[in-house]
């Protein structure tokens, strides 16, 4: 090959290798340029602050016929080739314009003030150690409960009337207990119940007698209260305890009387317990347990011969009922229990036993030193109490009914039998005694309070009168308990007849929602008496 011919076969390799390195760079400077174009767009919209006005802007009001290359000639103008981070600033026409803003922005006006901040503000979340879970109650519904509930017997005392808070008291006690106390209709309704349930046993069971007992018996149940049956039977006796009460929950339910029932074979005392589909009342029945009867018949000897019995079992009946305290099984008191409590408390009273005041006349002060003797005073580790032949204490250990792991247990001989010890079951009494305690500091405060509202009265020092007088507010034991609006708006036969008797036996609605109606009490013989207290054994 010649020379020549070798020098031009270089220069066409060298010009084809010149051809594609020029394109290579083209294609790359292509690339460099739109990802330059990228980065200064993010940069101008990171600039573009409150005014909205940036740099792209001015690009666009350029027009159509602006180029690429014009664009970014304007954007280098403000970014720099490997600039990473553009300050948030603004301009001087920028700042002069947000000056004009805030001179012309209208004043706040004085009603306004801080409106803005009340809507921004999202509120204090509770903290777990707020709450005081030593109030005496046991869940959440309870605590909503109490927050809830009405005094509606409040509005039949005569509060203006009242000289002392002793007589205060009184009257309102005997307000309270009228209000609660079952009516003739309620009372009947129950006795309806009773009757059908007594039917289909019967029919289930040809030698079967049932027999009511327990707070029904003796009247002294609260509105919402159970029922407690017992079924006698001697071919029950000898027949296995399951197969009798599986015998019985398929009568009561073939009757109609309830839709579901519960079988507790296992227990110290096999019992069904169900919930009637008329009025919703809870039963309980058992079977061949007659000493219940039998406390029954002595509990209304009992009420007869001591006026003042009914009034202090409905009240702590109510009281330990609203906070869980009123069931064996929770360890709190029985109604057998209150009931024996309450009958010791008047026998070895030292003012009643002396004869030197009217239980009947003094059910305030009887009341509040009930809740001080079994909240302070008591001996519960050493002490016991029988009922028994006008009432006495017995000493625990020489009984044999101290426990060396819980000896501040309550011991109450059982009247009708007296080997047996009816509350040995009630293992938080810690608790109810603490209760009884916190009430009572709670109720004296509140009577302190109104004692001396009297005295300012009675002085010309209470400054300008209200127009109307609130009764709940001046309620005294509406400061430890009440009525929550399940018993007040109740639709059942027996509390409708509660809210709305004959309005020719009571006065017009007043206090509860609904136009409810409350017994009025009768004309009272009222009496002061000094406190007492009680020795411990």
């Amino acid at each position: 090959m010649s020379p020549k011919t070798q020098q031009d076969g270089r220069e066409s390799v060298h010009s084809s290798r010149s051809s594609s390195l020029s394109k290579a760079s083209r294609k790359a400077r292509r690339d460099r340029d739109r990802d330059r174009d990228r980065t200064d767009k993010k940069k101008e919209d990171i600039e573009a602050g409150p005014s909205g006005t940036s740099h792209s802007d001015a690009a666009t009001e350029a027009g159509p016929s602006t180029t690429l290359n014009e664009r970014q000639d304007v954007a280098s103008s403000s970014f720099a080739a490997d600039q990473d981070f553009v300050g948030f600033t603004f301009s001087d026409d920028e700042k002069e314009n947000e000056e004009e803003v805030e001179e012309t922005a209208p004043p706040v006006r004085e009603w306004d003030r801080g409106k803005g901040k009340a809507r921004d503000y999202e509120g204090r979340k509770r903290r777990h150690d707020e709450i005081d879970y030593n109030d005496g109650y046991a869940n959440k519904k309870q605590r909503l409960d109490a927050a809830s509930r009405l005094a509606p017997w409040a509005v039949d005392v005569e509060w203006d009337k009242c000289t002392n808070v002793a007589e205060m008291l009184h009257q309102e006690v005997e307000a309270f207990v009228k209000y609660i106390s079952p009516t003739p209709v309620e009372d009947e309704v129950r006795s309806l119940i009773v009757a059908s349930i007594s039917r289909a046993v019967t029919g289930a069971v040809s030698d079967a007698k049932v027999f009511p007992f327990g707070s029904y018996e003796t009247k002294l149940y609260l509105p919402l209260g159970d029922i407690d049956l017992v079924v006698e039977s001697d071919r029950m006796a000898y027949s296995n305890k399951t197969h009798v009460l599986q015998k019985l929950a398929a009568a009561v339910k073939h009757a109609g009387i309830t839709d579901k029932v519960t079988i507790i074979a296992k227990a110290k005392v096999p019992i069904i317990k169900f919930i009637t589909r008329h009025g919703r009342f809870s039963v309980d029945m058992s079977i061949n347990q007659m000493n219940g009867v039998k406390a029954g018949t002595m509990v209304k000897g009992f009420l007869d011969h001591l006026p003042a019995l009914r009034a202090l079992v409905l009240i702590t009946k109510s009281f330990l009922s609203q906070r869980s305290m009123n069931e064996v099984f929770t360890g709190g008191l029985g109604s057998y229990s209150i009931v024996c409590l309450a009958i010791s408390f008047l026998q070895m009273h030292p003012k009643i036993r002396r004869g030197e005041i009217d239980p009947s006349k003094n059910l305030g002060v009887l009341v509040m030193e009930f809740f001080e003797l079994y909240g302070f005073y008591f001996n519960y580790n050493e002490v016991g109490i029988s009922v028994r032949d006008g009432g006495s204490y017995y000493n625990k250990s020489q009984r044999g009914w101290s426990d060396y792991r819980s000896p501040g247990l309550l011991s109450v001989e059982d009247p009708g039998d007296p080997s047996n010890d009816i509350s040995r079951g009630s293992y938080g009494i810690a608790k109810v005694r603490a209760t009884l305690a916190g009430a009572h500091g709670i109720m004296t405060a509140a009577a302190y309070a109104q004692a001396g509202i009297i005295n300012s009265r009675r002085g010309g020092r209470h400054g300008k009168p209200k127009k109307e007088t609130n009764p709940e507010e001046m309620s005294i034991l509406a400061s430890v308990m009440g009525v929550t609006m399940e018993v007040c708006k109740s639709s059942g036969a027996p509390e409708a007849q509660r809210l709305q008797p004959n309005a020719l036996d009571y006065k017009s609605p007043q206090s509860c929602p609904g136009g409810l109606r409350h017994p009025r009490p009768t004309s009272l013989t009222r009496r002061r008496s000094p406190s007492h207290r009680h020795s411990q054994q």
